[in-house]
Protein backbone atom coordinates (compact mmCIF):
# COMPACT_ATOMS: atom_id res chain seq x y z
CA UNK A 1 0.00 0.00 0.00
CA UNK A 2 2.94 2.01 1.05
CA UNK A 3 4.70 1.77 -2.39
CA UNK A 4 1.47 2.62 -4.35
CA UNK A 5 1.42 5.97 -2.54
CA UNK A 6 4.67 6.78 -2.70
CA UNK A 7 4.63 6.02 -6.50
CA UNK A 8 1.38 8.18 -7.01
CA UNK A 9 3.28 10.76 -5.35
CA UNK A 10 6.41 10.60 -6.97
CA UNK A 11 5.09 10.82 -10.52
CA UNK A 12 2.59 13.96 -9.24
CA UNK A 13 5.52 15.48 -8.08
CA UNK A 14 8.03 14.64 -11.30
CA UNK A 15 4.82 16.02 -13.09
CA UNK A 16 4.89 19.11 -10.98
CA UNK A 17 8.42 19.42 -12.19
CA UNK A 18 7.82 18.78 -15.59
CA UNK A 19 5.32 21.61 -15.73
CA UNK A 20 7.31 24.08 -14.01
CA UNK A 21 10.17 23.09 -16.28
CA UNK A 22 7.63 23.56 -19.23
CA UNK A 23 6.74 27.43 -18.00
CA UNK A 24 10.29 28.05 -18.06
CA UNK A 25 11.19 27.31 -21.19
CA UNK A 26 7.51 28.84 -22.47
CA UNK A 27 8.76 32.14 -20.34
CA UNK A 28 12.00 32.18 -22.21
CA UNK A 29 10.76 31.93 -25.48
CA UNK A 30 8.04 34.86 -24.90
CA UNK A 31 10.81 37.06 -23.37
CA UNK A 32 13.16 36.06 -26.47
CA UNK A 33 10.81 37.00 -28.99
CA UNK A 34 10.19 40.11 -27.00
CA UNK A 35 13.51 41.09 -27.15
CA UNK A 36 14.00 39.84 -30.95
CA UNK A 37 10.89 42.46 -31.68
CA UNK A 38 12.54 45.17 -30.00
CA UNK A 39 15.66 44.85 -31.25
CA UNK A 40 13.97 45.12 -34.97
CA UNK A 41 11.72 48.07 -33.70
CA UNK A 42 15.32 50.18 -33.08
CA UNK A 43 16.60 48.79 -36.31
CA UNK A 44 13.43 50.36 -38.47
CA UNK A 45 13.44 53.52 -36.09
CA UNK A 46 17.32 53.87 -37.07
CA UNK A 47 16.43 53.23 -40.79
CA UNK A 48 13.73 56.24 -40.32
CA UNK A 49 16.36 58.69 -38.80
CA UNK A 50 19.15 57.54 -41.97
CA UNK A 51 16.11 58.09 -44.81
CA UNK A 52 15.14 61.52 -42.79
CA UNK A 53 18.82 62.82 -42.91
CA UNK A 54 19.45 61.54 -46.48
CA UNK A 55 15.94 63.71 -47.66
CA UNK A 56 17.15 66.81 -46.09
CA UNK A 57 20.75 66.34 -46.89
CA UNK A 58 21.92 66.03 -43.83
CA UNK A 59 23.92 62.84 -44.49
CA UNK A 60 26.36 62.49 -47.60
CA UNK A 61 23.62 59.84 -49.76
CA UNK A 62 26.33 57.35 -50.18
CA UNK A 63 27.06 57.06 -46.70
CA UNK A 64 23.05 56.71 -46.41
CA UNK A 65 22.88 54.05 -48.80
CA UNK A 66 25.65 52.24 -47.53
CA UNK A 67 24.14 52.31 -43.56
CA UNK A 68 20.56 51.95 -45.23
CA UNK A 69 22.18 48.47 -46.75
CA UNK A 70 23.80 47.89 -43.77
CA UNK A 71 19.94 47.89 -41.41
CA UNK A 72 17.84 46.19 -44.65
CA UNK A 73 20.24 43.22 -44.33
CA UNK A 74 19.95 42.87 -40.43
CA UNK A 75 16.15 43.09 -40.63
CA UNK A 76 14.83 39.61 -40.64
CA UNK A 77 10.81 40.68 -41.41
CA UNK A 78 10.21 41.66 -45.13
CA UNK A 79 8.84 44.53 -46.12
CA UNK A 80 4.65 43.37 -46.06
CA UNK A 81 4.30 44.62 -50.08
CA UNK A 82 7.06 44.41 -52.67
CA UNK A 83 8.95 47.74 -51.98
CA UNK A 84 12.02 48.64 -55.15
CA UNK A 85 15.06 49.67 -53.20
CA UNK A 86 17.48 48.64 -55.79
CA UNK A 87 18.78 52.53 -55.67
CA UNK A 88 19.76 52.00 -52.59
CA UNK A 89 21.48 48.42 -53.03
CA UNK A 90 23.08 50.06 -56.53
CA UNK A 91 24.83 52.80 -55.28
CA UNK A 92 26.26 50.96 -51.74
CA UNK A 93 27.74 47.93 -53.99
CA UNK A 94 29.04 50.64 -56.55
CA UNK A 95 30.15 53.19 -53.58
CA UNK A 96 32.47 49.79 -51.73
CA UNK A 97 35.12 49.80 -53.85
CA UNK A 98 35.76 53.44 -52.11
CA UNK A 99 38.30 53.58 -49.31
CA UNK A 100 36.78 54.72 -45.69
CA UNK A 101 38.08 55.55 -42.30
CA UNK A 102 41.74 54.80 -41.73
CA UNK A 103 41.87 53.23 -45.02
CA UNK A 104 41.06 56.62 -46.73
CA UNK A 105 43.56 58.36 -44.42
CA UNK A 106 46.31 56.05 -46.05
CA UNK A 107 45.65 56.81 -49.53
CA UNK A 108 48.14 59.25 -51.04
CA UNK A 109 46.21 62.47 -51.55
CA UNK A 110 45.77 62.39 -55.60
CA UNK A 111 44.19 58.69 -54.92
CA UNK A 112 41.53 60.46 -52.29
CA UNK A 113 40.88 63.34 -55.05
CA UNK A 114 40.36 60.48 -57.70
CA UNK A 115 37.95 58.37 -55.19
CA UNK A 116 36.35 61.76 -53.66
CA UNK A 117 35.57 63.01 -57.96
CA UNK A 118 34.15 59.11 -58.64
CA UNK A 119 32.34 59.05 -55.63
CA UNK A 120 30.78 62.90 -56.64
CA UNK A 121 30.09 61.62 -60.19
CA UNK A 122 28.62 58.56 -58.89
CA UNK A 123 26.24 60.74 -56.50
CA UNK A 124 25.21 63.08 -59.16
CA UNK A 125 24.27 60.09 -61.56
CA UNK A 126 22.27 58.42 -58.90
CA UNK A 127 21.15 60.86 -56.69
CA UNK A 128 17.35 61.22 -58.30
CA UNK A 129 16.83 57.31 -58.48
CA UNK A 130 18.29 57.07 -54.51
CA UNK A 131 16.16 59.63 -53.80
CA UNK A 132 13.14 58.26 -54.65
CA UNK A 133 13.62 54.60 -53.35
CA UNK A 134 14.45 56.28 -49.92
CA UNK A 135 11.18 58.07 -50.13
CA UNK A 136 9.48 55.28 -50.89
CA UNK A 137 11.29 53.27 -47.84
CA UNK A 138 10.56 56.20 -45.49
CA UNK A 139 6.54 55.77 -46.72
CA UNK A 140 6.60 52.16 -46.06
CA UNK A 141 7.96 51.62 -42.28
CA UNK A 142 4.89 52.49 -40.61
CA UNK A 143 3.05 49.90 -42.53
CA UNK A 144 6.32 47.76 -41.58
CA UNK A 145 5.77 48.45 -38.19
CA UNK A 146 2.45 47.41 -38.28
CA UNK A 147 3.14 44.22 -40.05
CA UNK A 148 5.80 43.22 -37.74
CA UNK A 149 3.38 44.26 -34.81
CA UNK A 150 5.86 47.21 -33.66
CA UNK A 151 3.18 49.70 -34.20
CA UNK A 152 2.96 52.13 -30.51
Amino acid sequence: MYWILFAVTLIVALGAYALWLWRQVWQRARDDARRQRAGQGALLDQMEIMCRAVLQKQMNITEGALRLTSLLDKLSARPPQPLDLAAIHHLADQASAFAIGAARDALPRAERQRQDRAREALEAEQEAALMASVTRLLAALPEWRLHMQLAP
